[in-house]
């Protein structure tokens, strides 16, 4: 009797230390998909949960996650919500996967749906394949829906510190005038304004403005993407649209950390 109770309280032991693990690698989870909201919310001025997201409400979960970071994906199902979402990717991935829950559907078995479908959205043509639920560790937790606030790397003020150095090189690639002008139009001046960023965005945010007498007058909103050698300007970070490149304005201004003059 006596061993079969060292056994049970042995086994308690384990259930109890996995169970806080699982319950810890859980909220950290949680807090990366919220930070992403956040970010989201700030930069594009949407969640990809509008429709649902309740801030303060207190909800059930099942929270998700790959046991290896060689393609990491983590979310959440609820029942609450009615979906599950997933995010993949090592930096913040704006563009979240998200799978409509049936009614008295229970989260974990949405979950493997949701993998079995290849997290099938129809805003991504591509499936992920070759996932399966043994890929992933999870922990049903009751969490609450947090305010949207702008992300902690705008909260937080925080300068990287290979900022100021990326910035001057992009400053020599994103001037105000083109690459066939040797130099600088006599009468142009401007300046770029780059945002906060953190460790885990995917892009950074700068404004260029132009004076008149620049060969690209007015103002222009990149967003940079991290490359293997530090942030690149590509084609399709250029945004052209002038209401949301306007938007993105007052966002960066808000959230200015350096600014270099041209």
């Amino acid at each position: 009797m006596r061993m079969t109770g060292r056994f049970a309280l042995v086994a308690l032991a384990i259930f109890v230390v996995g169970r806080s693990l699982y319950g810890d690698a859980a909220d950290e989870m949680f807090d990366r998909i919220a930070e992403n909201w956040r970010w989201s919310h700030y930069w594009f001025g949407k969640t990809g949960i509008d429709d649902v997201y309740v801030e303060g409400k207190q909800i059930s979960a099942l929270i998700f996650w790959t046991k290896s970071e060689s393609q990491p994906i983590h979310g959440l199902c609820s029942s609450e919500l009615g979906a599950c979402v997933a995010y993949s990717g090592v930096y913040l991935d704006p563009a979240g996967r998200r799978m409509q829950m049936a009614p008295n559907t229970r989260p974990r078995q949405a979950f493997r749906s949701f993998i079995s479908s290849g997290f099938a959205d129809s805003s991504h043509i591509i499936a992920v394949e070759g996932i399966k639920p043994s890929d992933f560790e999870s922990a049903e937790k009751s969490i609450t829906l947090p305010a949207l606030d702008p992300p902690s790397s705008i909260s937080r003020r925080e300068v990287p510190a290979e900022a100021g150095k990326e910035g001057e090189r992009i400053k020599r690639l994103f001037r105000c005038w083109g690459v066939e002008s040797e130099t600088k139009p006599n009468g142009c001046s401007g300046s770029l304004v780059f945002a906060y960023y953190g460790p885990r965005d995917p892009y950074w945010f700068v404004l260029r403005s132009c004076a008149a007498a620049c060969d690209f007058k007015g103002e222009a909103v990149e967003m940079l993407r991290r490359g293997d050698r530090g942030w690149e300007i590509t084609s399709a970070g250029f945004v052209d649209n002038p209401k949301e490149a306007e938007r993105l304005k007052e966002q960066i201004e808000k959230a200015e950390m350096i600014r270099l003059p041209l």
